[in-house]
């Protein structure tokens, strides 16, 4: 939250912040994984995720079914979706809220509507689904945030199919809007049937977008294909509209309708230059009118592509700015290069709310600055956008995460070859080595208002074994590794999260890779050997934060088995799934293989245990003193520290206390009763009917707040002194 008040109780060492590392291994023998996290308002930490069943958590921990009416998971397998509630510390277990068995095959994704480090809004999942009709996964809203208090089930969802083993599926591409609007990827990529992005408003219904170019009335009929506004019936007439991904010469998807679009040249966001308004104009020798005739779908564009034999696209990746609700949506295309070889090129497309093209860029060049055309041959993808909100939408970015597989003369854009800043470097500025066949990840951020690109980096660990290694970085907390922009060392496959992509309140970079000789920092949890001291390095998954302008680390850590280094087993065995950023450190969570060695554990809490058995689920909050930015702490002061009220309805005695105190409600009151310490940490929540006791020998000395909510709405909070 920005702009705390300075409380005593935010007072402490920021050099013990690495002693208070938790990292454990959660769950019985039931498949247990954690799939994303994030931390509300009130200080408590919600994990979403899936198990065979819950018999792994304590009997003594509350838990309820949450309603999941509508969810389509016909061919399920009877797995528990779950939500853990934990408190701000990660120690205690408070409550787990859970799906009824077999509603969904899991949790996926956790969002919320309103802007990072603000207080909680409404919550949004998404969740994958087996189903022979509507499989593919769900976006549901939670009825209530546990802030205002505990859900019930959902409010709606959504069902979204899609074809098994193909990118919405893969990738689950939808986010959700300020207004509560979900923009959503549905059906197949690079397939001949339908794949399209649709807009959902916060009922839960089926939205109509007025820039958009396909529409469907209301009570069918066929579609209006254009403006929403020229529709015969007005838009009233319209139930929904799509960004149909699908190449086809009626509908004319994201191609220019007439020649003055089609031909014009504009910026490329990097000091080149590319033909046509739309970014699929590269593909077709001609504009494309929608609903026309003599519309052609044949190539080659401009740069001597053309477009593939498969008839959808790629739907990967989408955000939205909650602040303007403008859509930010990523996704490739299947193409051939003049010589007949396959290839596949990206793009990131900017509309605002309205659905209005605002800008879009391939992050690499068709027109170089010098003036060449120019083709890229490896293979590109969007693998993730998120907004950075640590600047005013005007001067705000947009982060993307791209992939390529293989390297040319032209690919994503460099690190220190930016034209709209030319004193940049990226802390990894571009491929090195020789291999080839091989996949490699990019970050780079671009302004929100034009797509005109300001920083970025590649994302390629080093290679086993491999030589030509630059000179060791000066940084202290980059721990003597080379430096990946001296020399020219092999790299290996990196991959960052689909879709998991965070941004700090500085602007900060969170992401979460699978790479080999990982750079680690020298405040890491857990090392890579360099390749200076010997040893084998291990495939591995890694927690990565990088500084607002891509150019540093600031922390880099394994979460790994730990390998043997001669012979490299027993590693490559957790999967990183999801991430948060707090006020101290970072949240990661994910699953264990069941197979290879263990990682190194620390401070496992109660609800955890210190090894695995079958596929236990991963949870690591992980500190360092360079990571505390109070602004990233989303706790609300209005519901985590309650200003004492003396005329609340209520009392306490003794208070002072030890070991106990009685809270003396009016006769006949009802409702909840909240206990938390002095930096809003919840640390009880119970119902309460007339009398009740706190029993207080788990906690130590200090001032504690206890505040009662009624069931007719009415709220005080009472001061408690633990002696």
């Amino acid at each position: 939250m920005r702009n705390l008040p300075l409380l005593p109780a935010f007072l402490f060492t920021l050099g013990s912040l690495a002693q208070n590392n938790v990292v454990t291994y959660a769950g019985g023998a039931g498949n247990e994984v954690f799939n994303d996290v994030v931390q509300i308002s009130d200080g408590r930490i919600l994990v979403i995720g899936a198990a065979d069943d819950l018999s792994w958590v304590d009997g003594g921990v509350p838990q309820f079914t949450l309603t999941a009416t509508g969810i389509a998971n016909g061919l399920g397998t009877n797995k528990v979706p779950f939500i853990l509630v934990l408190d701000s510390t990660a120690q205690t277990l408070l409550a787990v809220h859970h799906l009824p068995p077999n509603a969904a095959e899991d949790l996926r994704f956790i969002k919320l509507t309103t802007v990072p480090g603000e207080p909680t809004g409404d919550i949004y999942l998404s969740g994958t689904t087996e189903d022979a009709t509507n499989g593919g996964y769900f976006i549901g809203k939670l009825d209530n945030n546990f802030v205002n208090g505990d859900p019930t089930g959902f409010a709606w969802v959504i069902n979204v199919k899609c074809a098994a083993g193909e990118y919405p599926k893969i990738y689950q591409p939808w986010d959700v809007g300020g207004d509560g609007k979900v923009v959503y990827g549905y059906g197949d990529s690079h397939s001949y049937n339908w794949s399209a992005f649709y807009r959902n408003d916060a009922d839960g219904e089926p939205d109509v977008v007025p820039h958009w170019r396909i529409h469907w009335p209301i009570g069918g009929g066929a579609e209006h294909r254009g403006e929403a506004a020229t529709f015969a019936g007005g838009i009233g007439g319209l139930d929904y509209s799509g960004i149909v991904l699908k190449r086809d010469p009626s509908r004319c998807e994201l191609r220019s309708p007439t020649q003055a679009e089609y031909d014009l040249w504009q910026p490329d966001g990097n000091g080149g230059t590319k033909k046509g308004t739309w970014p699929l104009d590269m593909l077709y020798s001609e504009p494309c009118l929608p609903g026309g005739t003599g519309n052609t779908t044949d190539g080659p564009g401009y740069t001597g592509y053309s477009g593939s034999a498969t008839f959808t696209h790629g739907p990967q990746s989408v955000c939205i700015d909650r602040r303007t609700n403008a859509m930010y949506i990523g996704f490739n295309t299947k193409s051939v290069l003049p010589g007949g070889l396959p290839d596949f090129e990206p793009a990131v497309m900017a509309m605002d709310a309205d659905g209005a093209l605002l800008w879009w860029s391939r992050l690499y060049h068709e027109v170089t600055p010098q003036g060449d055309t120019v083709n890229s041959s490896p293979d590109q993808y969007i693998d993730a956008l998120a907004i950075d909100y640590s600047q005013p939408p005007g001067a705000g970015m947009l982060v993307v995460n791209a992939r390529c597989h293989g390297n040319n003369v032209e690919n994503l854009w460099e690190g220190n070859t930016i034209a709209a800043n030319p004193g940049a470097s990226g802390f990894q500025n571009q491929f090195t080595g020789t291999n080839g066949n091989i996949h490699i990840s990019w970050l780079g951020k671009l302004k929100l208002n034009d797509g005109t690109l300001m920083h970025s980096t590649y994302v390629a660990e080093y290679a086993e074994g491999t030589g030509s290694l630059g000179a060791p970085l000066a940084d202290p907390n980059l721990d003597g590794w080379p430096d990946p922009n001296g020399g020219w060392p092999n790299v290996n496959t990196t991959y960052l999260g689909k879709n998991n992509l965070k941004v700090t309140a500085d602007g900060s970079v969170l992401a979460l890779g699978k790479g080999r000789r990982t750079i680690t920092t020298a405040n890491a949890y857990q090392k890579m050997v360099k390749p200076a001291n010997g040893g084998l390095s291990t495939w591995n998954d890694f927690v990565r934060v990088y500084t607002p302008d891509l150019s540093n680390l600031k922390y880099s850590s394994l979460l790994v088995g730990q390998w043997d280094t001669l012979t490299q087993a027993g590693g490559d065995n957790v999967k990183l799934l999801g991430s948060f950023k707090t006020k101290s450190g970072v949240i990661v969570v994910g699953r264990h293989t069941a197979t290879g060695a263990e990682m190194p554990v620390s401070a496992v809490p109660a609800w955890g245990t210190s090894t695995f058995n079958n596929g236990h689920a991963v949870f690591a909050y992980l500190r360092a003193t360079n990571l505390f930015d109070p602004n990233d702490d989303p706790v609300d002061m209005s519901t985590a520290i309650h200003t004492p009220d003396r005329a609340a309805p209520f009392t306490i005695a003794p208070n002072p206390a030890r070991h106990e105190a009685w809270v003396n409600l009016p006769d006949g009151a009802t409702g909840t009763l909240l206990l938390r310490d002095a930096m809003g940490r919840l640390l009880m929540t119970q119902a309460v009917n007339g009398r009740f006791r706190i029993g207080l020998s788990a906690y130590g000395p200090g001032t504690y707040v206890v505040t009662w909510q009624g069931a007719d709405g009415a709220q005080g909070s009472v001061p408690l002194m633990v002696r």
